[in-house]
């Protein structure tokens, strides 16, 4: 049984925004299956109603996914999935763990969970900070679509004063690392390790761990670790695609 549910969740995860419909060998080859197998599936699906077969004989998701994707929304916000991960990734850490949201220019914090020392004057739920400086900013910016993009960092340029160049190199290394690390960027004393979080396909949000420099430099690279995985299970959570954590 188990199988065929992976199975099933394969073949819904072989579409996306760029392959909105596929044929049936398109499908056989993205799970791996015969396409003897794959036309059985598909076809369990149709009549299922979660796949609908076009004219062109090419198979899209059926509006049914709306009305579940609706359930979901009522049902669960970002803070409610993310925090269990946040908790076991604060014990494993020893340090605070941040869930921020981009909202325009800025970054809001959405929640904390701290079982080190009060980062109360670094981080509270529902404040909002410009996206600007600290690892946390340079994740949400480095993961921005192509026009919020060019117009953040030039809003962040102005403010910090770095050169549009030099910031758009660092987010370039921040995409591709899948994380960001500062110490005494935005606050003195302190260092941060932020990784991203999908929603969907998007980086809407971005998990972080930060505390004093002396404890955090140590262990850094089991931060990023941590801080990775984290952003991974969130965002699996949120309906994400699977993706490669970064290693290290």
């Amino acid at each position: 049984m188990m199988r065929g549910v992976g199975r099933t969740m394969a073949v819904f995860d072989c579409f996306s925004e760029d392959r909105p419909s596929l044929n049936l060998q398109s499908i056989a080859n993205c799970v791996g299956l015969p396409k003897s197998t794959a036309f059985r599936l598909v076809q369990s699906l149709v009549q299922a109603g979660y796949l609908v077969r076009q004219d062109n004989q090419a198979y899209c998701l059926s509006p049914k996914f709306l009305r579940l994707a609706r359930l979901v929304g009522v049902s669960h916000d970002v803070r409610g999935l993310a925090r269990e991960v946040m908790e076991q990734a604060a014990m494993a850490s020893g340090e605070a763990v941040i869930l921020n949201a981009v909202r325009g220019r800025e970054r809001v914090c959405l929640e904390v969970i701290d079982t080190s020392s009060s980062l109360d004057s670094i981080a509270k739920p529902g404040e909002h900070i410009p996206l600007v400086e600290g690892a946390t900013a340079k994740v949400l910016l480095a993961f921005l679509p192509g026009s919020d993009l060019k117009e953040a960092v030039g809003y962040a340029s102005m403010v910090s004063g770095q050169p549009c160049s030099q910031l758009l190199s660092e987010l370039e290394r921040v995409r591709s690392a899948g994380y960001a690390v500062t110490h005494g960027e935005r606050v003195v004393g302190m260092s941060a390790v932020a990784a991203p979080v999908r929603d969907s396909d998007d980086v809407r949000y971005c998990i972080a761990i930060a505390g004093p420099t002396e404890r955090m430099t140590p262990r850094l690279s089991e931060h990023i670790r941590i801080a990775t995985r984290a952003g991974e299970e969130v965002s699996r959570r949120l309906g994400a695609r699977a993706s490669h954590a970064a290693a290290v």
